[in-house]
């Protein structure tokens, strides 16, 4: 297992880093919901099925709870969050929701990223 990288400079004019180069990881594909499960699968003693209505309903409740302002955090993984975008007003008592412009998903990593066998590779050309 390899986490991929390319090579990219930094163009913009006013960074302090401007025409250095960094690291960037590659994306190499996205694993859809049925895959993952087949993966699940393979690993495991629970049926293709079983973890697809798993998922199904962890992909129904998640946002759920992110709409009542609850933190959802998987164990190994990170923690989901909602934050909002909006502007800025110079009375707190004149503050009220047309300030507020949208809502994002946030997500926290666990402190420690656990890439078991992981190692860093430039990507091949």
């Amino acid at each position: 297992m390899s986490v991929f990288y390319r090579l990219r400079q930094d163009n913009q004019e006013r960074s302090r880093h401007r025409g250095q180069w960094f690291a960037h990881a590659v994306n190499l594909g996205t694993i859809e919901t049925d895959e993952l499960a087949r993966i699940i699968e393979r690993n495991c003693s629970v049926k293709r099925s079983d973890v697809l209505a798993v998922l199904a309903e962890l992909s129904d409740i998640v946002p759920r709870l992110l709409a009542d302002s609850h933190r959802v955090r998987l164990a190994g993984i990170g923690s989901l969050m909602v934050g909002l975008n909006g502007r800025p007003c110079s009375d707190p008592r004149q503050y009220d929701n047309s300030y507020v412009k949208g809502l994002h998903l946030c997500f926290k990593p666990e402190k420690e990223l656990r890439l078991t066998g992981a190692d860093i590779q430039p990507l091949p050309p």
